[in-house]
């Protein structure tokens, strides 16, 4: 009997470990089991769809893509602008406000600018009354030298008139006589009459008599003896 006990014992403490261990795999088991129940089932959502949508073309897309984007306004350099053109503003006003004045070097030189721009005006005045002083007396001389060939030139015609009867002394006959560089007579024309026929053609003959009429030799008074309007009288006044 007691052999027998003594042999079983050694497998005794073998056997305690193992049904322990059995124990606790059991136990385990049980807990992961609860854990697993306690976990929430995934989600999921499904969409019904009439019809699959319609994609955009990638080249609109990537068109998209590429736009330019605007630029970023600088607020702050936009803001800054309008103040900068103010402070110029007030600067240039300020410098045309603040002109620098002469010194007493420049006022000399300005007035005597000033004063000789006035004598050189004055003397142009001066040689300006001159210069029509001179005009007039020659315009006067002139006038007087063909006012004294043309009572030359109306003394011979009437000279020469073969005077009619019964010729008022208030008769006048005008002509427009044309005369070349010597004095000929190349034309005459009765412009107005003086009322009586025999009396004009008279007149008339007695232009072409006195050829050649006195013309002056000065070459400038010659031209204006190309053409003469002469009025003619039985006697002079």
């Amino acid at each position: 009997m007691s052999a027998t006990i003594q042999y079983r014992e050694p497998y005794r403490f073998s056997a305690g470990i193992l049904a322990m261990a059995v124990h606790v795999a059991f136990v385990g088991m049980l807990v992961l089991g609860v854990r697993w129940q306690s976990q929430q089932p995934d989600s999921f959502s499904v969409e019904l769809w009439d019809s699959l949508p319609v994609q955009e073309p990638v080249t609109e897309q990537v068109a998209e893509a590429e736009k330019p984007k605007p630029p970023v306004e600088n607020k702050s350099a936009s803001a800054s602008a309008p103040q900068k053109a103010d402070i110029e503003l007030r600067d240039k006003k300020i410098r045309k406000e603040t002109k620098p004045q002469p010194s007493a070097k420049e006022l000399r030189q300005k007035k005597l600018l000033e004063e000789r721009r006035l004598m050189e005006a004055y003397a142009e005045k001066q040689r300006q009354a001159v210069r029509e002083s001179v005009r007039a007396e020659v315009l006067a001389a002139t006038s007087a030298e063909m006012g004294r060939y043309q009572d030359m030139i109306r003394s011979k015609i009437r000279h020469n008139i073969v005077m009619p009867p019964d010729v008022l002394p208030s008769a006048a006959a005008e002509f427009k006589v044309t005369l070349l560089p010597d004095g000929s007579v190349l034309d005459a024309v009765l412009l107005r009459s003086s009322g009586n026929a025999a009396y004009d053609e008279a007149t008339e003959r007695a232009i072409y008599k006195a050829q050649p009429l006195p013309i002056p030799t000065d070459p400038m008074l010659k031209k204006q003896f190309r053409e003469l309007r002469l009025t003619i009288r039985p006697e002079d006044k």
